[in-house]
């Protein structure tokens, strides 16, 4: 007897954001996504380099302005470390420079703060894939 295929497997996602309330609302908004499951969280780049490198999520969504280590210094550090693990930049700061910079870093995406859940969880979506996404 053939059993049916199983349900694709969901993206495991880590969210990185140094602001508590935001980071609640964040995973609030994500987890109402039943493609996406949220493997952990951290307010600072040297908690979430730990975690990432124990846990290889498949999407890292990550604040930019972080205290101490940036977003763009974790970025660095995980695509040299854990080169499978696709970043999207998740930001306030709609600058140029700072978008070029992440993703010559090795993100694979730049979402502004206040994207609609639906787009954020379509961005995930598309970076997990092998996408880019350029807000």
């Amino acid at each position: 007897m053939e059993t049916p295929a199983a349900p694709s497997p969901r993206i495991r996602v880590y969210v990185v954001e140094d602001q508590s309330k935001i980071l609640k609302n964040q995973l609030k908004l994500l987890e109402a996504s039943s493609d996406l499951e949220i493997i952990g969280t951290a307010l600072s780049g040297e908690t979430a380099l730990d975690d990432i490198r124990r846990l290889k999520p498949d999407v890292v969504l990550l604040d930019l302005g972080l205290p101490r280590m940036s977003g763009i210094d974790v970025t660095r550090v995980v695509k040299a470390e854990v080169p499978k693990v696709e970043i999207l930049i998740f930001t306030i700061f709609d600058e140029e420079d700072k978008v070029l910079e992440a993703v010559q870093a090795g993100a694979s995406g730049y979402l502004l703060k206040g994207t609609p859940a639906d787009k954020m969880v379509e961005a995930i979506k598309e970076v997990s894939q092998g996408g880019t996404v350029i807000q």
